[in-house]
């Protein structure tokens, strides 16, 4: 009897996800999502724009957010599988933190996801740039209803909100929610949150392939995730991909390339941030830091306001009327261009953008904690030292596209184009002289 009363019931239910199947959620976590906060995310496109491009794109935050926690689920039990040292409890108590902090690692997320990032209200009162959606997301937790709930729920378990938001911070927050007879375990359970191999990119891009239509985000997500290990160096655990998944791993890598070049940097969807900041910039736009209000500023409020604005952006932007593209050029030849693209007529409007294989290079700065180690037997390195891939991709692809009003003639458009790639193949000329 009275190990029945020292029996803790948890009731589990499921939520059937298009990408991952079923999706286990616990009574407590319902909880979490019923939160007005949280239910917010049903009304935030996970691709803003995107759907402009790809019509099945009107998946959300709310779902994403579901898939990243199951995923971390997954790969939290592949991996302390083969930690004996920790207690059951222990176990649990990081276990339930690692899954929230995924749950709610895109809490934060503005109207129409990372096109909307503008609205953001300021970091602090000296400093006038918008939060960052992370920012916003550990402020939620950290100030809101939630994060008492959060408090609330699992006081008995040892799990606070704090250490939730603890991992979705840099490298230098905190350690001791984590420590475990002086073992820190926080740099291991952070990278499954944000690193080079994190459950946020697996299941973005599977997810993101799935509703744009597109085969670029497809990898082999169950060997990935059952070849992840750890490995403590001095005391803290380190994420470890047994050598066996190497390449499946650059598989992984090259596929988010690919999605960032064919489906995030379309056109159409550039096109569209780009007028969505100029009506912001011209109106000032910006949310109170205020975690009540937060719960309103959904997609729906935001194109509210665009349709009730006289802004010139606004009007096209509710109207669908975007820029046409009268050039796109990739890599070198982008390089040519925006060398004398100042030349041209000044109502181009131009966007630059740069894509990179990964910011965690080591040669860039990327910290232990950024990129996951290799294991061979008892050997370890790390994987953009073992992997030739990140020396073949570690030059920036960069595609420069100009954009005019669609009010201009399409025969003055033609001409325009066809003088900007005479004046690119003339720099190529130039450059090939030097040499």
């Amino acid at each position: 009897m009275q190990l029945l009363q020292n029996m803790v019931i948890v009731m589990v239910m499921e939520v059937r996800d298009p990408v991952h199947g079923p999706i286990e959620i616990n009574d407590k976590e319902k909880a979490i999502l019923d939160h007005p906060l949280f239910q917010r995310l049903r009304r935030v496109r996970q691709l803003g724009f995107g759907e402009i491009a790809f019509p099945g794109a009107t998946h959300t935050r709310f779902l994403h957010s579901l898939g990243t926690m199951h995923l971390a689920g997954i790969a939290f039990d592949r991996i302390f599988d083969g930690i004996p040292m920790l207690p059951r409890h222990e176990k649990q108590r990081l276990r339930q933190t690692l899954r929230l902090a995924a749950l709610l690692h895109d809490l934060g997320h503005p109207p129409l996801s990372h096109s909307g990032e503008r609205v953001l209200p300021c970091a602090s009162e000296e400093d006038s740039a918008p939060m960052t959606h992370e920012e916003m997301s550990t402020f939620l937790i950290e100030r809101s209803s939630l994060g008492d709930l959060i408090d609330s729920l699992w006081k008995d378990e040892g799990v606070c909100r704090m250490a939730v938001a603890s991992l979705l911070k840099d490298d230098h927050a905190d350690e001791s929610f984590f420590l475990y007879k002086g073992f820190s375990f926080r740099p291991l359970l952070r990278q499954l949150i944000s690193s080079e191999l994190d459950c946020d990119r697996m299941d973005y891009l599977m997810r993101d392939s799935y509703f744009t239509g597109v085969a670029y985000g497809r990898f082999d997500r169950d060997w990935l995730l059952s070849h992840l290990r750890a490995r403590d160096q001095e005391k803290r655990f380190l994420l470890v991909l047994d050598a066996r998944a190497l390449f499946t791993f650059e598989d992984f890598l090259l596929s988010r390339l690919h999605m960032f070049l064919m489906v995030y940097l379309h056109h159409k969807t550039v096109i569209y941030d780009r007028m969505l900041r100029k009506f912001l910039e011209a109106t000032n736009l910006r949310m109170k830091k205020d975690p009540e209000e937060f719960v309103y500023w959904d997609d729906e409020y935001l194109w509210r306001l665009i349709s009730a604005s006289d802004d010139p952006w606004a009007k096209r932007l509710w109207c669908r009327k975007p820029l046409s593209l009268v050039i796109e050029v990739w890599d070198e030849q982008a390089n040519r261009l925006a060398m004398v693209k100042d030349d041209f007529d000044k109502d181009i409007e131009w966007i630059d953008s740069l894509v990179e294989f990964s910011k965690y290079f080591k040669t860039k700065g990327g910290s232990e904690v950024d990129m996951p180690l290799v294991s061979y037997g008892e050997s370890l390195a790390r994987v953009d030292e073992v992997s030739d891939l990140f020396q073949r991709q570690k030059d920036r692809r960069r595609v420069l596209r100009g954009f005019v009003d669609d009010s201009m003639e399409v025969s003055r458009q033609r001409r325009l184009r066809r003088s900007m790639l005479s004046m690119i193949k003339k720099q190529g000329s130039k450059m090939a002289l030097c040499f």
